[in-house]
């Protein structure tokens, strides 16, 4: 009998301990064996905000295709997961969804939009999903959120660069501002956004309209603020918005400077509206396309690589550099990979240059804030693409 117990006692013992060391593995192996790292990717590929996506996806995906060909992460090959969120965050949330308990990846590198990635705050955090969102509001690290790493200019931070430079660079006088946002949570935040910098500088904004991204027509919008005398306009929408809004005010013969945030701020918008964009000024925290700087240089030669012709915007820009990050992060977490130990690498980062690409890049295990600098960019005609107009800056208003 004694013989018996002790028999059941260490079969059991053993079956603990298998359950136990089977857990763990499966919690520090999650999307990563000998040979491969599974990671995730939720970004729109179709529907009016694609024009975003691709060029952006399209940036991290060659980033780890060239990594791959390099011999990838301490020889593991990187192998990318891109589910299609149509800027909805039901689709996001089923995507997420998808790519942690289906594929079991290691992390997703970005989770949609603004409200998509508010919407899954608590799964990123319960799941430890580390990701760098393309939302750029504040609740992603205000608190701070320990998987969430915040990459670019909020869009206070730009839009104030904004009123910066109208108030101190252009020394205007009494201006007559006003605001276009888009219907989305993105577009809300830079309307509040928009009401704070006004504040700060004493300002009553002249007028607040909203245009939907869906929008062929802004006919509304462009008379009301002719009848309004705005002299200045800051916009908080995407780059087809932004065109058919600066395409109606030619039509109308009404010619404000305009300002549009980093999603619009691309040289398609110059292409497309030429000199409907003449009075056009872009705030953005990456570099531009023809910048000489290495990391641009790079970027050019990636795209030539893996023949991206069509929609190449600066969101590929932007995704080459996140892609650069997680690269980065990977190779200094080691052999044992693990959510945890990304993150951990993630923090070790401290004025991290992607030559140019962004501006240095610093994380710590107390703050996953984003930079504090942008710089502004206007339309230039003649070359058909937009030129730096300032240095990298930070904001008067902190």
């Amino acid at each position: 009998m004694r013989v018996i117990k002790k028999l059941v006692f260490g079969v059991a013992i053993c079956f603990c301990a298998s359950i136990f060391f089977a857990s763990n593995s499966m919690a520090a192996g999650r999307g990563v064996s000998d040979n491969l790292i599974k990671i995730g990717m939720i970004m729109v590929k179709t529907g009016p905000a694609a024009a975003l996506g691709l060029p952006w996806g399209w940036g991290i995906k060659d980033t780890f295709d060239y990594a791959n060909e390099q011999g990838g992460i301490h020889g593991r090959k990187i192998k990318l997961i891109w589910e299609d969120d149509s800027y909805q965050p039901a689709k996001a949330i089923a995507a997420f969804k998808k790519l942690i308990f289906r594929d079991k990846v290691l992390f997703i590198t970005m989770m949609g939009g603004t409200g998509q990635t508010v919407a899954l705050l608590d799964q990123i955090n319960k799941y430890e999903v580390v990701n760098i969102p393309n939302g750029l509001a504040e609740e992603m690290y205000k608190p701070l959120k320990p998987y969430v790493f915040t990459l670019g200019a909020t869009y206070l931070t730009q839009i104030r660069l904004m009123f910066d430079h109208i108030m101190h660079d252009l020394k205007a006088k009494n201006p007559r501002i006003a605001v276009v946002y888009q219907d989305s949570e993105f577009g809300k935040k830079g309307l509040y956004a928009a009401r704070q910098s006004a504040k700060e500088y004493g300002l009553k904004l002249a007028s607040e309209l909203e245009l939907s991204l869906k929008s062929v027509d802004a006919s509304s919008q462009v008379l009301s603020l002719k009848k309004d005398k705005v002299d200045y306009v800051i916009t908080c929408i995407f780059v087809p918005p932004l065109i058919t809004f600066l395409k109606t005010a030619e039509k109308f013969d009404y010619w404000p400077t305009v300002f549009g945030i980093n999603w619009s701020t691309d040289d398609v918008v110059v292409k497309s509206c030429q000199a409907a964009a003449k009075n056009y000024i872009g705030v953005d925290f990456v570099g531009a396309w023809n910048d000489k700087e290495p990391g641009i240089e790079f970027v050019r030669k990636l795209a030539q690589k893996y023949d991206r012709k069509k929609m190449l915007t600066c969101q590929y820009i932007n995704g080459v550099a996140i892609g650069k990050i997680f690269i980065e992060a990977m190779t200094r977490a080691g052999k044992d990979l693990t959510p945890e130990s990304l993150k951990m690498a993630m923090e070790t980062l401290r004025d991290f240059d992607t030559g140019g690409m962004v501006p240095l890049v610093t994380y710590t295990s107390t703050s996953h804030a984003p930079t504090k600098y942008g710089r502004l960019f206007r339309a230039d005609l003649e070359k058909g693409y937009l030129v730096p107009l300032t240095d990298w800056r930070k904001p008067r208003h902190q």
